[in-house]
């Protein structure tokens, strides 16, 4: 065997003594992903505070957008470079 074989099949071996519960959360992962229980929930303790955090940022800027005059900041740089074309041409007569 290969040493690239040789350490999937270790990994397979330490992924099939972990506890039954722990088998069927990870899936075919279990080899790859091995990580400890610790680092897994601060993984998934960090991935839901920013999908909090986005999504309550989205919700009040909707808000926001709806209920008070908020400016399009997409049309600015147009309405921008109307004013800088209209100060470099003389009005033709």
């Amino acid at each position: 065997m290969t040493a690239a074989r040789e350490t999937a099949v270790q990994e397979m071996d330490k992924a099939a003594t972990l506890p039954e519960q722990q088998r069927v959360l990870l899936g075919n992962w279990g080899a790859i992903v091995n990580f400890p229980q610790a680092l897994r929930a601060l993984l998934a303790d960090t991935v839901l505070q920013f999908l909090l955090g986005f999504t309550l940022g989205n919700v009040v800027g909707m808000y926001l957008a709806q209920n008070y005059d908020i400016p399009n900041l997409s049309k600015k740089p147009e309405e921008i470079k109307k004013d800088v074309d209209a100060k470099k041409k003389p009005p033709s007569s």
